[in-house]
């Protein structure tokens, strides 16, 4: 059976293993990702001046998700508001 996963987050990566390997290998999995790199929302990286030496320091963004306003009295706002 061929199978192709769209997208290489996490939830796709995770999917695609799962896929290659509990099915006794009888799966031949794709997967496809427009990004030039895996993990998606959670894998977001920059490399920023350090200073001294010229050092680049790899500074990970962790997982940005969009909140949109509730209005129900729990403090969720929209990512920028203040």
């Amino acid at each position: 059976m061929r199978v192709a996963v769209v997208g290489a987050g996490v939830s796709g990566l995770a999917a695609a293993h799962e896929l290659a390997t509990s099915c006794g290998g009888g799966v031949d999995v794709t997967v496809y990702e427009k990004e030039d790199s895996l993990g998606g929302s959670f894998a977001r990286t920059v490399g920023v001046d350090g200073g001294a030496g010229g050092e680049v320091v790899h500074l990970h963004l962790g997982f940005m998700p969009f909140n949109s306003v509730m209005g129900d009295g729990r403090g969720s706002h929209t990512m920028g508001d203040k």
